[in-house]
């Protein structure tokens, strides 16, 4: 999951793999046919025979994501013209046309499209003797950068410096309101002899980066360093005490305040310490961590136990699972922000809200154990691979992430990082790969010569986009009193209330309001509502949209 290691089988249901709760997948084949057709609409550069094309075709823009009212996607090719297909998210045609080549260049102009995610398909010569490229863009209303700032919720996972993953994705992210970037330091990478630290020059590269652009960093503390505990996840006092300072001295270093420790310790899977993958073992490097860099800097900001699932939850026979375990045994005294990975996909967030094995259950847990009080909960990992196995498309991954952070905040999340920014490959049935946002630039090779330059976006990131436009700056304020399968929730500032509204199954709902409520989607298509009679009914799906004007309420 993160560079430098190998990457692991991600668990199907929240919590571990072991945790035996499953999603099931009732309409299997509906399911498998519409993760086909999301592959094949929004395949990359797929060559149409084994032999090499005549013509060589590429996408040159240095960004695929346009604010609106500017931009055009840069097209080369050797060919004299190269025709061309616009289509939306359903692969609705939007427009066509022919580009013809000015020294091997041209530029297709997209600023007079409104917001969205956009299909295009680009075509060199003739029927016979055909090279075909198929990428994506997206175009959105600019998110004001008074919105990305430290008490933003969004976050995302980051991998810089893996391939296809460049400086320029963090410019990205900033683009679509993503305030926070979660990336690993790794340990034997900078205490290279005892007690002496050095920062690495790629390392230091991308905190300068994140920093110039007014992000925030939360540098996970990872790995182990052969200089203790025989190279593997500290155990002993000295490899604790040593691992604590290095924690100390990546804050201290680069001017930050936010650390996390150790990642998926319970899973077993990135935790090679003899001491095993209790609670037990974790809370004694956590309070070696929380030491150190506490009298560093008494204002640092302790994130853990970043743990794979939320394991709130006792077993039959009374053995309490890491989330109380940790907890009973004081780990809250030692730690800023409750951090966990709870995925569990194919299905949607909507679970989160539960008792129980859920945020809503450790958030209660929390609050039992520390006075009434909460206690921030980041998910320092969440999100939705979209390969040809898990079910997700990519329509679907958009829709998730809109519904997890109106899920999430009204749960008691503080932050939530998705997992990942970037696809981390280009093989379709490959989990790992098709987490992210962007996807990965494409190559050309000899047998088919086409390029994209870019990181192209994924509906995802236009989803992103809006919802940080739309809800940043809000607080969770609520929900309205409709039932299931309908959802809502209000986010308030001094100046209104935006609702996120949307239904697991269809479901219609009456908005009664004193005048027009403007409706906006995920993609950030706007729509007006005018009331009769102080009322109108809305039909809510799968697709969230957001609901802003005088409304008084929502029911049904």
């Amino acid at each position: 999951m993160h560079s430098s290691l190998p990457i692991p089988a991600r668990p199907d249901s929240h919590g571990s793999s072991r945790s035996g709760r499953h999603r099931a997948r009732p309409v299997f084949l509906l399911g498998l046919v519409l993760v086909l057709v999301a592959v094949l609409s929004t395949s990359v550069g797929s060559a149409r025979r084994a032999s090499a094309a005549t013509f060589s075709l590429s996408v040159t823009s240095p960004s695929l994501v346009f604010h609106q009212g500017s931009g055009g996607v840069v097209l080369g090719s050797s060919a004299a013209s190269v025709s061309w297909r616009i289509a939306d998210e359903k692969d609705a045609t939007v427009r066509t046309g022919t580009s013809w080549m000015s020294q091997g260049k041209a530029t297709i102009n997209v600023a007079d499209l409104g917001p969205g995610y956009y299909q295009l398909s680009l075509h060199a010569g003739s029927s016979t003797d055909p090279t075909d490229l198929r990428t994506s863009f997206a175009v959105i209303e600019p998110v004001p950068g008074s919105l990305v700032n430290a008490s933003s919720p969004f976050g995302a996972a980051v991998h810089i410096g893996r391939t296809g993953w460049g400086l320029n994705v963090l410019d990205e992210a900033k683009k679509v309101g993503i305030a926070h970037v979660r990336e690993d330091a790794w340990w034997n990478q900078f205490e290279t002899a005892p007690g002496v630290y050095t920062f690495p020059a790629a390392f230091t590269a991308k905190i300068d980066r994140i920093q110039s652009l007014g992000l925030t960093p939360l540098i996970i503390a990872n790995g182990a360093n052969p200089l203790y505990d025989n190279g593997r996840t500290p155990s002993s006092p000295e490899g604790i005490a040593a691992f604590g300072r290095f924690a100390a001295a990546l804050l201290d270093h680069y001017g930050e305040d936010n650390v996390e420790v150790l990642n998926e310790y319970n899973g077993g899977t990135f935790n090679t310490s003899v001491c095993g993958t209790s609670a037990a073992c974790y809370l004694e490097v956590l309070k070696g961590v929380h030491q150190a860099v506490k009298a560093s800097n008494p204002n640092a900001k302790v994130v853990a136990p970043a743990t794979i699932g939320i394991g709130n939850c006792v077993k039959a026979d009374g053995t309490k699972c890491f989330a109380p375990d940790l907890i009973d045994r004081g780990g809250l005294n030692h730690l800023d922000a409750y951090s966990v990975h709870p995925y569990h996909y194919p299905g949607g967030p909507e679970w989160m809200g539960g008792s129980g094995d859920t945020i809503a259950g450790l958030r209660q847990r929390i609050r039992d154990a520390n006075g009434g009080q909460d206690k921030p909960i980041v998910l320092s990992e969440m999100g939705w691979p979209t390969d040809t196995g898990h079910g997700t498309t990519e329509l679907q991954q958009a829709d998730n992430l809109v519904r997890l952070y109106a899920v999430g905040l009204a749960n008691g999340v503080t932050r939530v990082y998705w997992y990942d920014l970037v696809n981390d490959g280009t093989d379709p049935a490959n989990k790992e790969h098709n987490f992210g946002m962007l996807r990965q630039p494409v190559v050309a090779t000899a047998e088919n010569p086409v390029s994209v330059t870019a990181n192209a976006p994924k509906p995802a990131l236009v989803a992103q986009a809006v919802t940080a436009r739309m809800i940043a700056g809000r607080t969770y304020a609520g929900s309205d009193a409709v039932v299931a399968p309908a959802r809502s929730a209000r986010f308030a500032n001094g100046t209104g209330t935006t609702r996120v509204l949307w239904a697991t199954s269809a479901k219609d709902v009456v908005v009664r309001a004193t005048g027009p409520v403007t409706l906006t989607d995920s993609y950030g298509r706007r729509t007006v509502r005018e009331p009769t009679d102080g009322q109108f009914t809305l039909s809510l799906g799968v697709s969230p949209v957001f609901a802003e004007g005088p409304v008084t309420s929502v029911v049904g």
